[in-house]
């Protein structure tokens, strides 16, 4: 696989994982397409991070296009929600690929999980 690289079009990309920022109003959006194991995971992290970063009020990572979700991508998303602080930290996630997972590994009760970009965008906190 190759290193995760940035382009001016808001976007970072290697073989097995892409990972496009788009602006909404106060909302930055990280839509992941691909894979998320323990090589993906660090980059993925790195994007959080640097969203973050900038402190935006809302953070969602939309993870509907991922078809492999390993523990090390849970392990980005716990950090990055405790690493939020004001920023509503929020994930799209759907099917058997991510929302799965992270039904049975309990962490829906703790990160704010929506089953639609829209809905992630426009409906109240509810963790």
């Amino acid at each position: 696989m190759s290193d995760l690289e940035s382009s001016s079009a808001g976007e970072m990309e290697s073989e097995d994982l892409r990972v496009t920022v788009e602006i909404r109003g106060p909302a930055v959006i990280l839509a992941v397409v691909g894979e998320i194991d323990m090589l993906t995971a660090v980059p993925l992290a790195q994007a959080i991070h640097a969203v973050l970063a900038d402190r935006p009020e809302t953070l969602v990572v939309d993870l509907s296009k991922i078809e492999f979700f390993a523990s090390a991508g849970m392990n980005v998303l716990l950090e990055a929600r405790e690493i939020a602080g004001e920023t509503r930290f929020r994930v799209v996630a759907t099917g058997n690929a991510t929302l799965r997972p992270l039904r049975i590994a309990g962490l829906t009760g703790y990160i704010a999980v929506y089953e639609s970009l829209d809905a992630a965008l426009i409906q109240p906190d509810h963790v």
